[in-house]
């Protein structure tokens, strides 16, 4: 019995003394740096998220971590700078769910066409129902999930003319980000996708290269994406998240207070990014307008066009997200919409947004 007692104390004398010698073998290395990949655009509540992070992480660490930020796609697009996080020359990276799909394609399940009415449930999906599952899968392929983050609410901008309606979407050549549920949901609408890489975009769109895309108010207006559109039609098909992500290996391999502070406060952090992202969509929308964009808010009959045409996707891909974790968002979804409201709209307006009647969508001249 004393033995076995001298021997715990002693494991424990041990754990202690490696961590001490692994703490003054880091102290005495100098300052970790941890470079941080984005194609968020300077000056946006994405940049600031990741500045505010770089600020707590360093004070927290007491410059034992050192933060490096490239902002606005220096390092390459989403994929071409995921790819580099994976293979460990990058240690943090920030982007879309839409580019992590192209690596785990489990996560297209959050894409789905009109899986989320409001941003309540997709908060209390992603918070209290998924990210457990998401962050285990996550680790499977060399990532350590930190926080979830938020792009929005996609919608369609256009040139020619507004994408009223499914049948106006047929035939244009529309900019799809590079993942199968993208591809898919502009295919099903009769559109000929193209996949291009957010820092060509906005060239293609000015070339002729392609003549529609779907995004958010805010990346849209962040990357200048509106000043090649005449159009943007509120259709709000697609919630996208977003993620911010570690090099599992370069996390494991830290002493554990060092990896407490990268990690810090997930759901905190993932509720102030969506603060930011929320507060701004109304500015950004009236900025379009005031620059030459006709923004279309459509009714919920409107959404519901869409919707019908773009569900049919969740069991297309069922197979692909997962059959049981499908099964399991939506029994989430339908208790939440039971407990908070009997009615809830296709998906969440705009503030002030008044729909428009669809009148026969015709080519700007």
């Amino acid at each position: 019995m004393i033995g076995s007692i001298r021997v715990t104390r002693m494991r424990r004398i041990l754990a202690v003394t490696l961590g001490m010698m692994a703490a003054a073998t880091v102290a005495a290395a100098g300052p970790i740096e941890v470079r941080f990949v984005t194609i968020a655009p300077e000056g946006t509540p994405w940049s600031e998220q990741m500045t505010a992070m770089k600020n707590r992480v360093e004070k927290e660490s007491g410059g034992r971590l050192v933060f490096k930020l490239y902002l606005g796609g220096q390092l390459g697009g989403e994929v071409e700078t995921l790819r580099s996080l994976q293979r460990g020359r990058v240690q943090a990276w920030g982007g879309s769910v839409g580019a992590l799909a192209s690596l785990i394609p489990e996560l297209q399940l959050l894409e789905l066409p009109y899986l989320f009415r409001t941003l309540d449930e997709a908060d209390y999906v992603l918070d209290e129902v998924l990210f457990t599952p998401y962050a285990d899968l996550m680790s499977k392929h060399g990532f350590t999930l930190q926080s979830w983050n938020e792009n929005g609410w996609r919608s369609i901008g256009s040139k020619d003319k507004p994408v009223l309606t499914p049948a106006d979407a047929k035939g244009l050549k529309a900019r799809s980000q590079p993942s199968p549920i993208h591809l898919r949901m502009w295919k099903a609408l009769g559109a000929n996708p193209v996949p291009i890489s957010v820092p060509e975009v906005l060239t293609s769109l000015q070339t002729g290269v392609v003549d529609a895309f779907d995004n958010s108010p805010l990346f849209t207006t962040a990357t200048s994406w509106h000043t090649a559109i005449k159009y943007y039609v509120l259709t709000q098909h697609m919630y996208q998240p977003g993620a911010v992500i570690y090099n599992k290996a370069f996390l494991d391999k830290l002493p554990e207070d060092l990896r407490k502070i990268l990690l810090g406060d997930a759901k905190a952090e993932a509720v102030a990014g969506r603060a930011g992202v929320r507060a701004l969509e109304p500015e950004v929308i009236k900025l379009m307008e005031t620059e030459g964009v006709k923004v279309y808010p459509l009714s919920d009959a409107q959404k519901q066009a869409f919707a019908n045409v773009l569900e049919p996707l969740h069991a297309e891909f069922a197979k692909t997200v997962g059959p049981d974790l499908l099964a399991k968002t939506k029994a989430a979804l339908a208790k939440y919409r039971a407990e908070h409201s009997a009615t809830a709209p296709v998906v969440a307006k705009p503030a002030a947004a008044k729909p428009v009647p669809v009148k026969p969508a015709t080519p700007a001249k």
